[in-house]
C-alpha cells in the first residue's frame, strides 16, 4: 500500500512541477517588470494587486532613478502572454532643487470641463499628499540628503492608475481600491527614495481609505475648501451674479494646493443671461447657456502654498508650459490676457498665492461681473488666512 502512496505522491509531485513552472515563470517576470523597471522603488505587489491586472505584467517605459525626473509605464502582457496589452500603472518621480514646484495655472478660456468638473483631496494622516480620481501625489522635504551632489531638498511622487487614460489629461476615475493603492504606493516609493539619498525625514502612511472623489452640491451645503461659500450671506444684489452650486474638497494643512470650484446652474445662468442682457437690442441667443457642462459657467479659487520662489505660470490645458511671466508673491492683480486675477499672503513662514478664473459666461461681462467677484474671492483668501494662519494679504483693485 505504501508502495502505490508513494507513487501517487511522486505523480503529484511531478504534475506540480510542471504546473508551477510557467507559473513561476510569469511571477518572475511580473516582479522583473514592476522592480527593475520602476527602479525597485515601487512595490510590486500593489501594482500586481491591481483590479484591471494581468497575470503577467510588462515593463514599457523603465524609470532611471539617475536622471530625474523620470517615468515607468507598466502594461498587462497582451494575449499571447509576450506582447504589450492595456496600460496598467504609470509612476513619476522627482528629486532636487525645484522638484514639484512649477505649477501650470490654466487659462480660464482653455480649462477643458473634465479637469474643472474635480477636485483633489488629502491623502490625510498628516502625509502631505493629494489624490485625485486616477492618481496620488506626494511630496517629502528632504533638507539632509544629496541627489547628483546637491542638496535633494523635495521628493515628489506620483502614483498613476494608468488604466484610465495617460493622467493627467483624461481624468477618468479609477477604481476606489485601485485609488487608495495609489497613495500607499506614492509614500512607498517616495520613502524608499528618501532611504536612498539620505533625507531623514518619512510620510506616514496614508488613510487605508481616501475620501471620496468630490461632487458639486447645492452651494448651501459646500463643505471643506468651499464651507466659507456655504457661510456668507450674500446681499441680494449679489447673489444673481454669483454660482449656486460648488464643490470642495477636504482641507488639510499638510496640502500644498487647495481648490473650490464654484458654478452656475443651467437655471441660474439663463437667469443671469436674461437679466444682463434685459433692455439691450441684438441679443445672440446663441450666448445663451444650454446646459453643456462644456459650456457650463464657473468660477474657481485656489491657493498654491510654499510659494518661495515665482512657481506659478499661466499655461493652457494640456500644454504643460507657461505662456506668460510667473506670478510673483507678494503681489497682486489681474492677468491682462485671460482675467485671471492673483492675490498673495504670507502662510506659516512661507509665500503663497492665491488664485480666481472666472469662464465662459462671466468673459462677456467681466467689466460688470468684477464688483461682485471681488467679494467672492476676498471672502475665500480671507477664509484660507483664518484656517492656515495666513498675514500680509495683498489683493487685486477692483478696475
Amino acid at each position: 500500500m505504501r508502495k502505490y502512496v508513494n507513487v501517487l505522491l511522486c505523480l503529484v509531485a511531478v504534475a506540480g512541477a510542471g504546473w508551477s513552472g510557467p507559473v513561476l515563470w510569469d511571477e518572475w517576470q511580473t516582479y522583473r517588470a514592476v522592480g527593475a523597471g520602476c527602479a525597485d522603488l515601487v512595490p510590486v505587489g500593489d501594482v500586481r494587486g491591481m483590479d484591471h491586472a494581468s497575470t503577467v505584467l510588462r515593463n514599457r517605459a523603465s524609470l532611471d532613478p539617475d536622471a530625474l525626473p523620470s517615468d515607468c509605464l507598466i502594461q498587462n502582457a497582451g494575449e499571447d502572454g509576450d506582447a504589450y496589452g492595456a496600460l496598467l500603472f504609470q509612476a513619476r518621480v522627482d528629486a532636487g532643487p525645484g522638484s514639484g514646484r512649477d505649477v501650470i495655472v490654466s487659462a480660464p478660456g482653455s480649462e477643458l470641463a473634465e479637469r474643472f468638473a474635480r477636485a483633489d483631496v488629502p491623502i490625510g494622516d498628516g502625509a502631505s499628499g493629494l489624490a485625485g480620481p486616477s492618481e496620488a501625489t506626494v511630496r517629502l522635504n528632504c533638507s539632509d540628503g544629496r541627489y547628483r551632489g546637491r542638496a535633494a531638498e523635495r521628493i515628489e511622487v506620483t502614483a498613476s492608475a494608468a488604466y484610465t487614460g495617460t493622467p493627467p489629461y483624461y481624468p477618468k476615475p479609477a477604481t476606489s481600491g485601485d485609488r487608495d493603492r495609489m497613495a500607499s504606493v506614492a509614500v512607498t516609493a517616495a520613502n524608499r527614495l528618501a532611504d536612498r539619498l539620505g533625507c531623514s525625514d518619512r510620510l506616514p502612511e496614508p488613510s487605508a481609505d481616501l475620501p471620496a472623489v468630490p461632487e458639486f452640491t447645492a452651494a448651501g451645503r459646500a463643505d471643506g475648501t468651499c464651507a466659507w461659500y456655504a457661510r456668507t450671506e450674500w446681499p441680494s444684489r449679489e447673489q444673481l451674479w454669483l454660482p449656486d452650486e460648488a464643490m470642495g474638497a477636504p482641507a488639510d494643512a499638510h496640502a500644498w494646493r487647495e481648490r473650490c470650484a464654484l458654478r452656475l446652474s443651467t437655471d441660474r445662468a439663463r437667469t443671469l443671461f436674461d437679466a444682463a442682457h434685459a433692455g439691450t437690442e441684438g441679443v445672440d441667443e446663441g450666448d445663451a447657456p444650454t446646459g453643456d457642462r462644456d459650456e457650463a459657467w464657473w468660477a474657481d479659487v485656489q491657493t498654491f502654498y510654499d510659494q518661495a520662489t515665482p512657481d506659478v505660470f499661466v499655461g493652457d490645458t494640456g500644454s504643460a508650459k507657461a505662456t506668460d511671466s510667473p506670478i510673483e508673491p507678494g503681489t497682486a492683480g489681474r492677468h491682462e490676457d485671460t482675467g485671471l486675477w492673483w492675490a498673495s499672503s504670507v502662510c506659516d513662514g512661507s509665500p503663497a498665492v492665491h488664485v480666481l478664473r472666472v469662464h465662459y459666461g462671466y468673459d462677456s461681462w467681466s467689466s460688470r461681473a468684477a464688483p461682485h467677484l471681488m467679494p467672492l474671492f476676498r471672502g475665500y483668501v480671507t477664509d484660507v488666512a483664518a484656517r492656515r494662519g495666513c498675514t500680509d494679504l495683498k489683493f487685486p483693485g477692483t478696475d
